[in-house]
């Protein structure tokens, strides 16, 4: 149903009614989904302890990982449904919430481990600024266009065995794999396929389970779609007679550049390399197309620029700064905005243009004027430090990680000159929760703006006065009070 609102614009609003009609034909996939007649809470947890028990046994994993991995938590994983407002029959993307199930916390173990796997592929788009990077140089001729391709329902559809045995391989030619896990390939094998099958959920008081692909919502399902796609496209471009001048992706997303006369050809190519993986496909239209938050427009000449791209159903509302979010919270809304137009729009009228919309957009949601000051002053304080980080992993390896111009420090390197090697290590601490609160102390002591966060503990302000005093000092019982260095 569409409601007139104010502006110009339309409110789409679903009623129940609609939504469960559009969950349950989603549901009604039997190829996809099976109701179950009982809860395998118990038998996928009884499962999960024997696998870790196993790799506890074999050294692979301390007591205290152990435990903080064994499944405490037994949240059945729940079903809802995404109204994709932007498209015309306002269809429902699937979600599984898997938070609090017996399966996240160890999910998010294996995630970390094989989320370096990403990236390695020359197709693989980073994030907007990486496709804007890769675009800015282009020029196209005339009998070239831009097309988008877009994956339908890309984690539902990704297949488990094949993408198991792609990160298998990845994962046997990965020479860093050592320094930041100790488990051998066969045992992170055995803990991705227990998180990529154990996909069972509740909706409307059913329950059913997921017969094949990743579930969308648990953490390793978008790093397991990554390499899947990886391999998909490598295979299929290499396969094409004439491959396009650029294929960049990101996730489901994909922009490409071909000439005018093999777009069809192209595409049924690129549609019948899976059986699970289809593909939809829009052209630029007037010498424009959107990708991802991008608008992309091409002159006469060929050559590209870049601006913000808004979908239609987008409202300008943002956080409320009256609302009782934390400061840093409201002030990463005005972080990350300023950072897009700066990364994003190429020519310097747009960029104004996108920085007074952004400050109108932000005044209507009470945002006032020292706010904007606050961030863009910060942002332009020359801070040549490197971000106090804990890992436990090498310090060269997180150095090499930290070099990379995707990441933060590697994209204030571009800017300055860092002594990379003058970096050494602040302090050592093997227990993991210590050593989080190690990193939070010189976190809060050094003040750092590459810091974008307080670390993973977030320490009350009570602490202050200790944590910026420099001299050690005997407590009460006799005991010294230092600071982590």
């Amino acid at each position: 149903m569409i409601v007139p609102a104010d502006k110009g614009r339309a409110v789409v609003v679903l009623n129940t009614t609609d939504y469960k009609d559009k969950a349950s034909e989603l549901l009604s996939d039997e190829k996809t989904y099976k109701k179950m007649k009982s809860i395998p809470t118990w038998k996928y947890k009884t499962k999960l302890i024997k696998i870790l028990q196993s790799v506890k046994q074999s050294g692979a994993i301390t007591d205290i990982k152990y435990r903080q991995l064994y499944p405490t938590c037994e949240e059945v994983p729940k079903f809802y449904g995404l109204p994709k407002v932007h498209k015309p029959t306002c269809p429902l993307r699937p979600i599984v919430a898997c938070r609090g199930s017996i399966s996240y916390d160890i999910a998010r173990f294996v995630a970390d481990i094989i989320s370096p796997l990403v990236g390695q592929s020359d197709y693989h788009r980073q994030n907007s600024k990486d496709l804007v990077n890769k675009l800015s140089d282009l020029v196209l001729d005339q009998d070239e266009v831009m097309v988008s391709y877009d994956v339908t329902a890309l984690f539902t559809c990704t297949p488990v065995k094949e993408s198991l045995s792609i990160i298998k391989e990845r994962l046997r030619n990965d020479t860093s794999l050592v320094d930041r896990a100790e488990l051998s390939v066969e045992q992170i094998m055995n803990l991705l396929e227990y998180c990529l099958t154990t996909t069972y959920f509740q909706y409307d008081g059913e329950f059913y389970q997921q017969l094949e692909n990743a579930a969308m919502g648990s953490p390793v399902s978008p790093i397991t779609a990554n390499l899947f796609m990886e391999d998909f496209e490598s295979k299929a471009l290499k396969s094409y007679p004439v491959p396009p001048k650029f294929w960049g992706r990101y996730v489901d997303d994909t922009i490409v550049v071909i000439k005018k006369d093999q777009i069809d050809q192209f595409t049924d190519h690129i549609n019948s390399q899976h059986s699970s993986i289809k593909f939809t496909m829009e052209r630029e239209e007037n010498g424009q197309i959107p990708v991802l938050d991008v608008l992309i427009s091409r002159n006469q000449e060929g050559r590209l620029s870049f601006s913000v791209y808004r979908k239609p159903t987008h409202t300008e509302q943002y956080l409320n700064f009256t609302s009782h979010h934390p400061l840093q919270h409201k002030l990463a809304v005005i972080r990350t905005l300023n950072d897009r137009a700066h990364t994003i729009v190429s020519k310097e009228e747009d960029r104004q243009q996108e920085i007074n919309k952004i400050r109108k957009s932000l005044a209507v949601c009470r945002y006032q004027e020292w706010t904007w000051n606050t961030v863009t002053r910060n942002k332009s304080r020359d801070d040549n430090r490197i971000p106090r980080r804990e890992s436990a992993r090498p310090l060269k390896t997180r150095l090499d990680e930290h070099a990379r111009p995707s990441s933060l420090v590697g994209a204030h390197a571009s800017f300055h000159d860092i002594d990379w090697d003058g970096v050494k290590e602040l302090d050592r601490e093997d227990n993991w929760y210590k050593r989080g609160v190690k990193e939070a102390i010189n976190i809060r002591r050094t003040k750092s703006d590459l810091n974008k966060d307080q670390g993973r503990h977030h320490l009350p302000r009570t602490y202050d006065h200790l944590i910026l005093s420099r001299d050690s000092r005997p407590s009460r019982r006799g005991h010294v009070t230092t600071n982590s260095r």
